[in-house]
């Protein structure tokens, strides 16, 4: 089925770029989204075949894989399976998980395993598309980088609780990418003589960087650790939430507004 659905449609999936965006993107996802419905597991691995290794849906993962016990699971059943620790935390992120996840899949990577969330959404068009939360490999004693280490940080307890679960899921990084903000802030004051009153760079530890510049921090302080806000155009802070509420609310928002 993967040679024919390649031979057919494998050119029709690539955007045209001497063509108008707009319409070039109104079609190609139209079709990504029409050809899972159709032919399901093998459009995904057409789709994503140039940026991904080995794919193997559930029913079909390896012994080796860290995932395997879940083999005999259906879908919601399996994503209750790996978000047991953490279910209680983050409820309305497991509903959006077994509600909109039509395909579960483990990718072999060369630096190990992801687990991928293929969930329904809708585009801001109103337009049926997907979304993809990757997990990375469940790390139960996730250890600090180069950059906490030259900052003095320890990963913040709830980071290592989710990270027990999944070494980075979604937009929030793994243990291997979160930086201390110091680390590319401090130069930067330096340079401009200008310092935040409120908070030192030190304490801030960057987990979900967004699109623009902005970020989620970790924000260390004598009490312990809370999650803020940090807006690049006014290098100030707000919105002091704990991780796993941050975490229900941010990411079980997948349709488009």
């Amino acid at each position: 089925m993967i040679e024919q659905l390649r031979s057919k449609y494998k050119s029709q999936l690539k955007r045209d770029p001497d063509k108008e965006f707009a319409p070039e993107f109104i079609r190609t996802t139209d079709l990504e989204r029409r050809l899972v419905d159709e032919y399901g597991f093998d459009a995904i691995r057409l789709i994503f075949e140039d940026c991904s290794n080995a794919l193997y849906p559930i029913g079909e993962l390896p012994n080796d894989c860290p995932w395997a016990r879940i083999n005999g699971l259906d879908i919601p059943s399996a994503i209750e399976t790996v978000f047991a620790p953490i279910e209680s935390e983050v409820p309305a992120l497991v509903d959006v998980l077994r509600d909109r996840c039509s395909h579960l899949y483990t990718e072999e990577k060369d630096d190990g395993w992801a687990l991928h969330y293929f969930l329904d959404m809708l585009l801001h068009d109103g337009r049926r598309y997907y979304h993809i939360y990757t997990g990375g490999f469940p790390n139960a004693d996730p250890q600090p980088n180069s950059c906490l280490i030259e900052f003095d940080w320890s990963i913040p307890p709830d980071l290592a609780t989710l990270y027990a679960v999944h070494d980075g899921f979604g937009p929030i990084l793994g243990s291997k990418d979160i930086t201390v903000m110091a680390k590319m802030m401090d130069p930067i004051c330096k340079e401009q003589n200008v310092y935040p009153e409120d908070y030192r760079y030190v304490d801030l530890l960057e987990f979900h960087p967004d699109d623009c510049g902005n970020a989620q921090c970790f924000y260390r302080q004598d009490s312990g650790y809370t999650t803020v806000d940090w807006d690049l155009e006014i290098w100030e802070i707000s919105g002091s939430q704990d991780l796993f509420g941050y975490l229900d609310e941010r990411l079980s928002q997948l349709d488009e507004e």
